[in-house]
């Protein structure tokens, strides 16, 4: 039998956790069998449980998979040289571009890891760890722009990072669920301008352009002061 290459072996897996995604999406994890994954992928039954032993190994691998994704990009953003408002806007064009219809599928299938976190002690560890990497990540950017003075010295980091947290799942979760009234173009900018006020200092915006932010100074738009 010729050795199959770690390069084919990632495509392979990649495959797979394209075909589960689309169908824990489409159907839920509970109506998903393995057998619509096989018929998904386009791959014989034997190649999918060569890599995944059942459907729970396959939802965990995929929880991970978007985790690491999501987190590895962040990553990537916010160590960049540049202006933090610019990396800020540019993460939170990604964050709204997972709630537009053509991601939405995407968004679902992280509600469904929430939900069956409820039912799995599996499930539940490795969520944990998600958000805990969640919380972490955050803790961290705020603590660097704090330490720059982007972010007010009277912030609770702590306490900031989890409500940031608690805001995006909640905005995903209303978004899956159907139950969002404001549309995306006028939640985008409300969002902004909600992070923006309770956290930066006014002369350094997070989020907002500097002629922006020293606009919204001037008219006294701009906290400056209460603890978040």
């Amino acid at each position: 039998m010729p050795k199959i290459s770690p390069a084919h072996e990632q495509q392979r897996r990649e495959q797979i956790l394209a075909a589960a995604m689309t169908c824990f999406a489409r159907q839920g994890y509970h109506a998903t069998s393995m057998d619509d994954v096989v018929r998904e992928s386009g791959l014989s039954v034997g190649a999918i449980y060569s890599y995944f032993p059942s459907k729970e190994d396959l939802f965990l691998a995929l929880s991970d998979h978007r985790a690491e994704q999501t987190l590895a990009y962040l990553n990537e953003l916010f160590r960049r040289p540049g202006p933090m408002a610019d990396k800020s806007r540019e993460a939170v064009d990604y964050f709204f571009r997972m709630l537009s219809d053509e991601l939405v599928p995407m968004a679902r299938v992280t509600i469904e890891f929430l939900a069956e976190a409820a039912k799995s002690e599996r499930i539940k560890e490795r969520q944990q760890r998600r958000c805990e990497s969640i919380r972490q990540f955050l803790q961290w950017l705020l603590t660097e722009a704090q330490q720059r003075g982007d972010v007010r010295s009277d912030v609770d980091v702590a306490a900031a990072a989890e409500l940031m947290f608690a805001l995006n799942e909640g905005i995903l979760l209303l978004t899956v669920a159907g139950l969002r009234k404001v549309d995306l173009e006028a939640l985008k900018p409300a969002y902004v301008s909600l992070l923006d006020r309770g956290l930066s200092n006014p002369g350094n915006p997070m989020f907002l352009p500097p002629e922006a932010a020293a606009a919204a100074s001037r008219n006294g738009t701009h906290s400056t002061g209460g603890s978040l």
